[in-house]
C-alpha cells in the first residue's frame, strides 16, 4: 500500500497549499488594496479612493484626474494536518501591482498584474511494489509554479448611477513537476514542464438604487487556456546517465476556465459604515474535464465585508482610519474521493492614511482559515495569511505624499 507525506519544496518560491497539485493549483491568495479584508468580495463597490480589480465597472467611478496605484504583498503561515501529524510552513512574495486612472469625467482605465494561481506541493516516499515482481519502488514528486493574470479593465458611465466595464485578462505561466523513481539498482527522474496562455474577457455592470444602495453584476467568458510540455526522462544505471527522452512543444489538451457570474450589493445604512455581500458561481462542471486525481464540479462562493470610517471630513487621524472585517465560503470546485474540497476565511484589517486627505493608505488585513477536512481528505489545511497593500492615490502631475 503506498503511504503519501506532503513536504514543502526546497526553493524560495511561495508553496501555499498541498492542494496546488490539482488542476492549474490553487487560486492566489493575492489581493489588490481594500477587497482582502472585506472577504475577498466587492463587486458593487466603486472605485473613487481604491482600485477594485472585481468589476471593471467600477473604473468608471475614478475621480476625475485622478491617478492610483497599489503595490501589495503577502505573508502566509499554514498547518497541514494528516492522520501521521501536523507540519508548518512560512513563506512571502511579492503579490501584485496595479495601477488605474481616469480617462475623463465618465470613463477610467486600470491595469494590473497579480498571481492567478499558485503550485507548490511535494509527495515524498511514495511505496509501491514493481509489476509482476516482489521488489519494490519508491517515488518522490515536487510541483512548482503558477500561473499570472495581466488585465486590463476599463470602465464607463452611462448615467450618473449607471455604469459599465470590460475587461480583458491574458493568463499565462507554467507548472513544473518532476518526478524521481528509486528502485535497488537505478534511479529515474520524469521532468515536465507545462506552459499555458491564454485571453480572457469579461463584463461588469453597476447601478446605484440611492446614495445609500448600489448592485453590481460581472460574467467572466470561459476560455481555453493552450497547452503544450517539455518532457525529460533520464535513467541512471550503474552510476551511468541515459537521456531516455528529451522532447519539446509536446501536445497537451487545452485547460478550460469556466464561465463564471457573480452579483453583488453594497449598503452604506449611515455614513460611518459600508457593508458588500456578493455571491459567485463558476461553472466547472460544464467544461466536461477531469483531473486525474478529482472531478471538476460548478463552485460557488459567497462573500460578506464590512467597513467603518469615523468621520470623512474629520480634522483628526483616527478619524480617516477605516476598519474592515469579512468572511469567505468557498464550495470548491474540485471533488476527490467522492467529497468537495471546500474553504472557508475569517478576515480582519486596517486602513492607516498615509496623507493628510486620508486618501492614500496602508492597507493591512489578516486572514484565517481552512482548506479540506482530516475526516474526510485525511488532509486539513488551516491558513493565515497577511496582505500589506501600499494605496495611492493622487491627482495627475501633483505629489502623492504630504501635500
Amino acid at each position: 500500500m503506498s503511504s503519501i507525506l506532503f513536504a514543502q519544496t526546497s526553493d524560495n518560491t511561495l508553496t501555499r497549499s498541498p492542494y496546488s497539485l490539482f488542476g492549474l493549483g490553487v487560486q492566489s491568495n493575492s489581493n489588490i488594496g481594500t477587497n482582502s479584508a472585506l472577504g475577498k468580495g466587492g463587486i458593487a463597490l466603486e472605485s473613487k479612493n481604491m482600485i477594485n480589480n472585481y468589476n471593471p465597472a467600477s473604473f468608471a467611478s475614478i475621480p476625475e484626474q485622478s491617478f492610483l496605484l497599489d503595490i501589495g504583498f503577502l505573508g502566509e503561515f499554514n498547518t497541514i494536518s494528516n492522520s501521521n501529524g501536523d507540519e508548518s510552513r512560512l513563506a512571502a512574495s511579492f503579490s501584485n501591482l496595479a495601477f488605474a486612472f481616469s480617462i475623463n469625467d465618465s470613463s477610467g482605465l486600470g491595469v494590473s498584474i497579480v498571481p492567478f494561481t499558485d503550485v507548490g506541493y511535494s509527495l515524498v516516499g511514495i511505496t509501491s511494489n514493481i509489476e509482476g515482481s516482489q521488489d519494490e519502488f519508491i517515488s518522490s514528486i515536487t510541483g512548482s509554479g503558477g500561473l499570472s493574470d495581466i488585465r486590463i479593465n476599463y470602465g464607463y458611465r452611462i448615467f450618473d448611477n449607471v455604469r459599465v466595464g470590460i475587461r480583458a485578462s491574458y493568463i499565462f505561466g507554467s507548472i513544473l513537476e518532476t518526478e524521481n523513481i528509486t528502485t535497488v539498482d537505478s534511479y529515474l527522474d520524469i521532468i515536465e514542464e507545462n506552459y499555458y496562455n491564454g485571453l480572457r474577457l469579461g463584463v461588469g455592470f453597476q447601478f446605484d438604487i440611492n446614495d445609500s444602495y448600489s448592485m453590481g453584476l460581472t460574467t467572466d467568458l470561459p476560455t481555453s487556456l493552450h497547452s503544450s510540455q517539455d518532457r525529460l526522462v533520464e535513467k541512471t544505471l550503474d552510476n551511468v546517465l541515459i537521456t531516455v527522452e528529451n522532447e519539446e512543444d509536446l501536445f497537451v489538451t487545452n485547460f478550460k476556465l469556466p464561465l463564471e457570474i457573480g452579483f453583488g450589493i453594497r449598503a452604506k445604512p449611515i455614513n460611518t459604515i459600508t457593508i458588500n455581500a456578493d455571491y459567485k458561481m463558476n461553472m466547472w462542471g460544464q467544461t466536461e474535464q477531469s483531473d486525474n486525481i478529482g472531478q471538476f464540479v460548478n463552485q460557488s462562493i459567497v462573500s460578506l465585508g464590512a467597513q467603518y470610517k469615523a468621520n470623512e471630513r474629520g480634522f483628526k487621524y483616527w478619524q480617516h482610519i477605516e476598519f474592515r472585517a469579512g468572511i469567505n465560503y468557498d464550495t470548491g470546485y474540485l471533488k476527490v474521493n467522492n467529497k468537495v474540497i471546500d474553504n472557508y476565511g475569517f478576515s480582519a484589517g486596517l486602513g492607516l492614511p498615509i496623507n493628510r486627505k486620508g486618501t492614500s493608505m496602508l492597507n493591512i488585513s489578516y486572514t484565517t482559515g481552512q482548506r479540506g477536512s482530516v475526516s474526510g481528505l485525511l488532509l486539513q489545511e488551516n491558513y493565515n495569511l497577511i496582505n500589506v497593500n501600499l494605496s495611492l492615490k493622487d491627482t495627475w502631475f501633483q505629489r502623492i505624499f504630504f501635500k
